[in-house]
């Protein structure tokens, strides 16, 4: 009873972690000055971190309001703009699992 118990709570946190910290494969990194013309802009960094260094012609959703807009994304592919890689693996996941195409992201550190 208890090595099934410790099994599921391993299992829990293995995929806890999974999600957070491992990296995304299949997306390049890029600026947002390189991308075609058909992709969307999506920033999903905070609203404070957004409005200080604002990118033209993104959408911002910040991560946490998300899952809540899926619906607001555009249907072509995107471009995820992020301030950490978590921001940027949690986000590509949740946009994909939603069943929309992720192509490039840009990571975007605020200077203090």
């Amino acid at each position: 009873m208890i090595i099934a118990s410790l099994s599921i709570f391993l299992l829990i946190i293995g995929r806890i972690i999974y999600k957070r910290y491992v990296p995304v494969r299949q997306i390049k990194e890029c600026l947002p000055r390189e991308l075609n013309a058909g992709t969307a802009i999506v920033d999903v960094r905070d609203y404070n971190d957004s409005y200080k260094s604002p990118t033209p012609n993104a959408l911002n959703l910040p991560i946490s309001y998300l899952v809540r807009h899926i619906h607001e994304l555009p249907k072509k592919p995107l471009h995820i703009i992020a301030s950490t890689q978590l921001e940027k693996n949690m986000s590509v996941r949740i946009i994909r699992k939603a069943g929309h195409e992720v192509k490039s992201y840009s990571l975007i550190e605020e200077k203090v």
